[in-house]
């Protein structure tokens, strides 16, 4: 059995597995830098460089380009829908920003960009085109909860706030939904990558790293709003029988 074949018989298993490697190189990474103390931005640069080179492996040994959104382009009718989560993350700058100098801001722009296409292509590329088969609002659901998950590393080893750690995997899943939605609607998967990547740039430039510390109860509050938006604003997108996706009808 070909792999093509084994993902469109066991989509879930399938994507259980997508994540499976997600996971499997996060904690690898991590032990890694547990004995030669790379640093988290390393870290992170590293992880993401691994998984970008295993997401385009897979994505080529599957055929999934157009499948995956690739090979689709943005329509300027569709560049409305991407005002809501590009306005969203440009309010972590809301608190002011930390890094400035232009070297530093140009590698962490790199870095994000990276992160936002490695993301990109596990979740909304072969995750979500994965589930597919499901039906559409099912494979986003459970593409959104896969997103989630993962998030809930980062409190491993202390570089996270736990219950900043949890409120962000609920903001992860309303996001989630919301990028699947974008996916679905629009068939193309670098407009996620671009949103994905400011999400993060704002975040690391505003905060000056990938640590976390306790948060206020306001903000643990917003961030668990700004989730449920997403979520509901996903939904909203979905609520049209969604086409133009390759090999997929709507369900």
């Amino acid at each position: 059995m070909t792999t093509g074949h084994f993902t469109a018989q066991h989509p879930y298993l399938s994507a259980l597995g997508f994540l499976c490697i997600v996971v499997c190189v996060v904690l690898g990474i991590g032990a890694i830098n547990e004995v030669f103390l790379m640093g988290s931005l390393v870290q992170v640069a590293v992880v993401d460089s691994v998984l970008t080179l295993t997401g385009i492996f897979l994505v080529a040994r599957l055929g999934w380009w157009e499948k995956a959104g690739y090979t689709t382009g943005i329509r300027w009718a569709e560049v409305p829908l991407f005002v809501l989560p590009g306005a969203v993350a440009l309010l972590s700058l809301s608190g002011g920003i930390r890094v400035t100098a232009p070297a530093t801001v140009l590698a962490c722009a790199v870095l994000t960009l990276v992160v936002g296409f490695a993301e990109e292509t596990y979740f909304r590329g072969l995750i979500l085109s994965a589930l597919l088969p499901t039906g559409v609002l099912r494979a986003a659901l459970i593409s959104a909860v896969l997103f989630a998950a993962p998030h809930l590393l980062n409190a491993i080893g202390g570089t996270w706030d736990p219950a900043f750690t949890v409120v962000d995997s609920i903001a992860a899943f309303g996001l989630g939904l919301t990028f699947a939605a974008l996916r679905l609607r629009t068939g193309s998967l670098w407009p996620l990558v671009g949103i994905h990547a400011l999400f993060d740039f704002t975040s690391l430039v505003a905060l000056g790293g990938v640590e976390v510390h306790a948060q206020s109860v306001e903000l643990l509050v917003s961030s668990v709003i700004v989730g449920m938006i997403f979520a509901a604003y996903g939904l909203f997108l979905l609520r049209k029988t969604v086409t133009g996706v390759p090999g997929h009808p709507a369900a």
